[in-house]
């Protein structure tokens, strides 16, 4: 679990093997202007999710030097159509990552900063 931490960085990276760590309620055009568009905007080939961003943040602690990576993806899950997800006013996105704090931390920070930049909705 991340302590005090500001994100350095953050881009796209092909995230294989995260699981679900918890969910996050946000808007889809939300997620869109913080993280850019969804890296994968066509259904999966077991048509479970629709949209999925995949995501490498690079953060450092309070005090510390060293960076860490977090690995997190945001996605829809078995919903009839990409709509879905897409057009639901505070859409619960599920968040998967191989450590459950790192990653909902991270991302939530991530949408909390663009909010304090550029004004709540």
């Amino acid at each position: 679990m991340l302590g005090n931490f500001k994100i350095i960085d953050v881009n796209e990276r092909m995230a294989n093997g995260t699981s679900l760590v918890g969910h996050i309620t946000e808007d889809y055009s939300t997620l869109v202007e913080v993280f850019g568009p969804p890296h994968f905007d066509q259904p999966s080939g077991d048509n479970k999710v629709h949209t999925e961003w995949n995501l490498e943040f690079t953060v450092q602690e309070e005090g510390e030097e060293d960076t860490e990576t977090v690995i997190a993806t945001i996605y829809d899950w078995k919903e009839e159509s990409a709509n879905v997800a897409r057009t639901t006013p505070k859409y619960q996105w599920h968040v998967g990552g191989f450590n459950k704090f790192d990653a909902l931390e991270c991302i939530s920070q991530r949408i909390l900063d663009h909010y304090r930049q550029f004004g709540n909705k």
